[in-house]
């Protein structure tokens, strides 16, 4: 028999045996399904709350446990934990569970259950902490993707670690599938600004650490102890560290969402008033017949109306600077509107043709501020 043909059959051999010997150490896998199972069930809950089949709906997302940096340092630390049982729409999740199935029933039999589930929780949650460093505390992040990426990782150290006890063309098959699906993942996480990146890296690194401390012939039922303790204790110790020393959030998510209903019920009372002053306007413009009285108690109450709404442009803490530069510049307008009521009133009440003028230029910085306001909205 020529050496090609007796080299192919060797491999086989070695393959088959190495088959044999990963399913007598694992005959069923037990995580890497009751993990897909919970993350369809939870999918399905959140469409019945009204996330969303495209996951449109943030405030669902927010409400149920997203990694936002607002909220999630603010003290809600278990939001590292649900966030990654959480998907932005059908498309995320499937991508996300197809990979995990692809990757999860090898790595659970070549890890055994507790060390792969531990596996796949540690890289969601150091994932989760990744983007919480990395991302401003704006960013509603969510996605097994993290925890996926630290499978993968893992699967990665075995092979490099093991390289010696897996069967050599077994062992460059998996080691290239795993490499290049996690490369062009990447890849396309850097050029789609919606892909989570941080979460990518985070998980695949954190993975990558774990499957090199606890890889371990399949003829081994443990991994030794020291690597092992390393493994488990120091992740545990990587995560408390990195809670304790992450920085406070640079705004108050509760104050923001207030301030947010603020300029919302500033724009509809504006419409309103704005309708009303135009109405007023043209009547005196087309000389309809009013008394004085009559105008003067139409501005007075619409001058009380500026002025309570002025009152309530206003934040309610530390919010984001792009929402306090816009109630800064609401309540500029409505003190602008407010002094061109009291001009209208004194020009009524006394005639005076300088109030008028007056009126002219105070309009001038009204259109100033409604640039700056367009501007500030992105208009």
């Amino acid at each position: 028999m020529s050496p090609e043909p007796q080299q192919s059959e060797n491999q086989s051999a070695a393959i088959t045996h190495f088959v044999q010997q990963l399913y007598l150490g694992c005959p069923r896998v037990i995580i890497t399904p009751a993990i897909l199972t919970i993350n369809v069930i939870i999918f399905v809950f959140l469409l019945i709350q009204g996330a969303g089949l495209t996951g449109q709906n943030l405030p669902v997302y927010i409400e149920y446990g997203a990694n936002l940096g607002a909220l999630t340092k603010d003290d809600q630390w278990w939001r590292l934990l649900t966030a990654i049982f959480l998907h932005y729409g059908i498309l995320h999740l499937a991508f996300n569970m197809w990979a995990l199935w692809d990757a999860g029933r090898l790595t659970e039999r070549l890890f055994g259950h507790t060390n792969f589930a531990w596996i796949y929780l540690f890289s969601g949650l150091f994932a989760s902490l990744s983007t919480l460093y990395w991302n401003y505390d704006d960013v509603a992040s969510v996605g097994a993707s993290g925890a996926v990426f630290g499978v993968f990782g893992a699967l990665i150290g075995y092979l490099v670690r093991q390289r010696h006890t897996v069967p050599e063309l077994l062992q460059k098959q998996l080691l290239r599938s795993a490499l290049i699906f996690t490369g062009f993942a990447l890849f396309f996480g850097f050029t789609i600004p919606a892909i989570d990146n941080a979460a990518h890296i985070g998980g695949l690194v954190s993975g990558l650490i774990l499957g090199l401390l606890l890889a371990k012939p399949l003829a081994i039922k443990r991994p030794p102890l020291l690597p092992a303790m390393l493994a488990h204790g120091g992740s545990v110790a990587l995560l408390v560290l990195a809670i304790i020393m992450a920085p406070a959030p640079y705004y108050d998510y509760q104050a923001q969402k207030q301030t947010e209903e603020v300029i919302k019920h500033f724009i509809q009372n504006e419409k309103e008033l704005m309708d009303e002053w135009r109405i007023l306007v043209e009547d005196l413009q087309s000389n309809k017949t009013l008394s004085e009285t009559e105008v003067l108690q139409q501005l007075n109450r619409m001058l009380s109306d500026w002025v309570q709404i002025q009152d309530q442009t206003r934040s309610h803490g530390d919010i984001q600077p792009k929402a306090n530069e816009q109630v800064l510049l609401l309540n500029e307008y409505a003190g602008y509107r407010i002094n061109n009521i009291r001009y209208l009133i004194r020009y009524i009440e006394t005639g005076d043709s300088t109030e008028m003028h007056k009126i002219s230029e105070n309009t001038e910085n009204i259109r100033r501020v409604l640039d700056l306001l367009n501007k500030s909205a992105g208009l």
